[in-house]
């Protein structure tokens, strides 16, 4: 009964309301939904609101323009919100420089965080490869090989990046001129303490990739491709880029749609960065074009992914690889100077040893020489054990000892 009581008395108002004069009829602001609908039906832009409203307010059923009528207001309100939002959430995570590119980017992880995770889901792989035999033995040469080529890759990058000397620093040097944030000192202190583990996984798909805890996986399918150890190198410094920008803890790698948008970025700073990791492990940077192209024969372009032709032309570019070869030759030039320490060593029995730079004698140039009084107390060492103080010295140095 109360229903239909209030139902009759909204009608009683509405039909007075409309039988009304219209000097006498009160909308407390609004016009008539009617009118409203008619003035408002042909608005396509922010200039036809204004003269819907023009009109409206000339009539006895007045419309008052509030800010929300606006599109452009409502769109810098809304640019407002999310920027607001934005620079919340954001004040929450780490800003780190990504050494080389001097990428700016927000990390959503600690380090020790993102090698936790990365164990993590390492370990459920493995675990599944484990479970349907698929592991290589340990004792397998296959898994010497892989580990060599990584030492050197790895070595590269802590004397490249500065975590051997602060003061050498040679891949740094050469991508100063990429700098565009003053003074900041790219972050690479998430490099220390990784230990490096290789496992092989009987899969004819050839893939590798890397964690940033260390873990190293590669299939048979991919050493069977990739025969050379400079190949092996380009796959390995170019997984390495990956850990070196800490991708896997980027704040765009939190949301798959985000993942998938910035995936393209992604890779070209990888092979940057690895590109200049094979100069400076002594790898010669064409090698990487060589891997390009022979992917770009067998492999398909997601929607994702750039098309590894397109990846050549990125590396091919000359200010990339001339950044590449002064790494290499620097590399090339202290393995000649090496060798001499070892000759010198092994060879003169007085106490005036001196070493060349490995640039001139054989060409005609003139061969320069430096004392040696820092290790004149090693004359007197049996051969073997000028070696191994040697090579000691040369690690200590960030030197790359390549066998002849």
């Amino acid at each position: 009964m109360n229903c239909l009581k209030n139902t009759r008395s909204l009608l009683s108002q509405i039909i007075l309301r409309n039988n009304a004069p219209p000097a006498a009829r009160c909308y407390h602001g609004h016009a008539a939904p009617q009118r409203l609908m008619q003035d408002l039906g042909s608005i396509r832009g922010s200039a036809d609101i204004k003269a819907a409203c023009r009109r409206l307010s000339t009539s006895p059923r007045s419309f008052v323009l509030r800010w929300y009528h606006d599109p452009r207001k409502v769109a810098a309100a809304t640019a407002i919100t999310l920027s607001a939002t934005v620079m919340a959430a954001c004040s929450r995570y780490d800003r780190e420089i990504v050494p080389c590119t001097y990428r700016s980017h927000l990390v959503v992880y600690s380090h020790q965080e993102e090698r936790d995770l990365s164990d993590s889901f390492f370990a459920e792989h493995k675990a599944e490869l484990v479970e349907k035999n698929m592991i290589v033995d340990p004792h397998d040469p296959r898994i010497a090989r892989v580990r060599l080529v990584a030492e050197r890759i790895v070595h590269a990058a802590h004397r490249g990046l500065g975590l051997y000397d602060t003061n050498d620093a040679p891949m740094l040097r050469v991508t100063q001129k990429r700098r565009r944030w003053g003074k900041a000192r790219p972050n690479t202190s998430h490099l220390n303490g990784i230990k490096w583990e290789v496992t092989i996984a009987k899969d004819l798909n050839p893939n590798a990739g890397l964690t940033p805890s260390g873990q190293i996986l590669v299939t048979t399918g991919f050493l069977d491709r990739y025969k050379t150890d400079a190949e092996l190198a380009v796959v390995l410094a170019h997984e390495v880029g990956h850990i070196i920008a800490r991708q896997c803890a980027d704040i765009y790698d939190i949301h798959w749609l985000l993942h998938n948008i910035f995936s393209r970025r992604r890779e070209i700073e990888a092979d940057y960065i690895g590109i200049l990791l094979l100069g400076a492990a002594g790898f010669h940077p064409q090698w990487a074009l060589v891997v390009l192209e022979k992917a770009a024969k067998v492999e398909t372009t997601s929607f994702n992914y750039l098309n590894p032709k397109k990846r050549l032309q990125l590396l091919s570019e000359a200010k990339t690889m001339n950044e590449a070869l002064e790494l290499y030759r620097e590399v090339i030039a202290m393995d000649k100077v090496t060798d001499r320490y070892f000759r010198e060593l092994l060879t003169h029995d007085d106490g005036n040893m001196v070493v060349g730079d490995g640039i001139g004698g054989d060409d005609g140039g003139e061969d320069l020489e430096t004392p040696l009084s820092s290790v004149e107390s090693m004359i007197n060492l049996t051969p073997e054990t000028k070696i191994v103080v040697m090579a000691a010295l040369c690690f200590a140095k960030g030197y790359v000892l390549v066998a002849r």
